[in-house]
């Protein structure tokens, strides 16, 4: 699929090389050196050279390219890592400033910035107490964009509620608060941490000792270090889902100011429909929760926009047809048929309850039965029981004489 940012894509050998090396000598100078050189470390270092910021380009832009003017866009960015995301913004928007907590990863971020010739862009350490204040007091313009991306599931729920508040209250009119690639906590199954179903359900007092029995061996072996006092927070920080709740309580009924839902065509290109979601979407349109269908995805990726959004809710894109809770043979006619059958079932069952309290009294339930009884009689079947029962007794009485 065509999107216009295909020439920004990192795909040159000694831009990648060199890269590579920036973070080697800065983000990842202090990994155990076992690690880097496993099967997950090298796709660690994989994913931190070009892996986001490919993905970034090909599927993030061109869906942010639906709701606003990317080229003359102010852009600030919280939790900015080694720049992977900042950079693919800085290739399109007229500005980007990044924060981070840690110093290794802004180096690396600035690194990358230099090999890839980026001017306007500003990457910031800034202690984790003062992060929102500093970028408050820095932005005192706004932001037309302010930018979490895989950020959230890292925080505390009281960090989040400040960082959702703040991140609005810093946009401008038509601004967009974009949420990309955090761990939905209402799935069945932990696909950023543990790598374990129910795993971001626990509390801390039985996610510390479970952890010993995750598959991820970094992450199994963490935990294995980690203290009883200092397990809760560890955990926290290693990554647990988000769901609507929290951004109900930063900004309130969030439908009004919901553009991008994560199905558009480009996130669904790199995060397709799964088991899980079917499920929890399946569950929220019957049961009538008030869960909004871009926080029922295994993954969330979505948009805010301050301001009229009418127009744009209006072709908020609809959730593809449902797929894993049928035959995978099953093509869209047979589907379409399960659905209406669906439909005629639900209708009858709606059809008997009525009946049954139309007949819930007993003269209505007589009237019933004799009206049954008298159908009954007018059967072959009657008919011929009767026969049986009348020779049953006719030899009954010959025997008796």
């Amino acid at each position: 699929m065509a999107t216009g940012f295909e020439a920004y894509r990192m795909e040159d050998p000694t831009l990648l090389a060199n890269v590579r090396e920036a973070l080697l000598q800065s983000y990842f100078a202090d990994f155990d050196a076992g690690f880097l050189k496993s099967p997950a470390g090298q796709s660690d270092i994989a994913d931190h050279v070009d892996g986001r910021y490919n993905r970034c380009i090909d599927h993030v832009l061109p869906w942010l390219a639906r709701y606003t003017k990317l080229g003359k866009a102010n852009v600030v960015e919280l939790g900015c890592g080694t720049g992977s995301s900042t950079a693919a913004f800085a290739q399109v928007a007229s500005h980007v400033t990044g924060y981070d907590i840690h110093a290794p990863s802004v180096r690396a971020a600035q690194s990358r910035m230099k090999a890839l010739g980026l001017r306007n862009v500003d990457t910031r350490v800034v202690e984790p107490a003062k992060l929102l204040e500093q970028l408050r007091q820095e932005n005192p313009q706004g932001a037309d964009i302010f930018v979490l991306y895989a950020v959230l599931e890292h925080q505390t729920p009281a960090e989040r509620l400040e960082t959702l508040r703040t991140g609005w209250d810093l946009l401008r009119p038509g601004g967009l608060l974009v949420v990309v690639d955090t761990p939905n906590r209402l799935v069945y199954f932990d696909a950023h941490t543990s790598l374990m179903p129910f795993f971001h359900f626990l509390p801390p007092e039985l996610g510390w000792p479970y952890a010993s029995r995750s598959p991820r061996e970094n992450f199994r072996d963490s935990m294995a270090q980690a203290s009883a006092k200092d397990a809760p927070m560890l955990l926290t920080r290693w990554g647990i889902g988000v769901s609507h709740h929290e951004l109900e309580l930063a900004l309130g009924d969030i439908d009004p100011l919901l553009v991008g839902t994560g199905f558009e065509p480009e996130v669904l290109d790199m995060f397709p429909v799964t088991l899980d979601e079917e499920v929890l979407r399946l569950y929220v349109e019957k049961s009538g929760a008030r869960v909004p269908k871009a926080l029922t995805r295994n993954t969330l990726n979505f948009v805010l926009r301050k301001g009229d959004n009418a127009d744009l809710i209006a072709r908020r894109p609809s959730p593809p047809p449902v797929r894993h809770l049928v035959n995978e043979t099953s093509n869209p006619v047979q589907a379409q048929r399960l659905h209406e059958l669906e439909h005629r079932l639900l209708e009858q069952a709606q059809r008997i309850r009525e009946l049954e309290e139309h007949i819930a009294t007993p003269p209505l339930r007589h009237q019933l039965v004799d009206q049954l009884n008298g159908a009954l009689k007018q059967t072959a079947l009657h008919r011929q029981a009767r026969k049986l029962v009348e020779w049953s007794v006719g030899r009954v009485k010959r025997a008796s004489r």
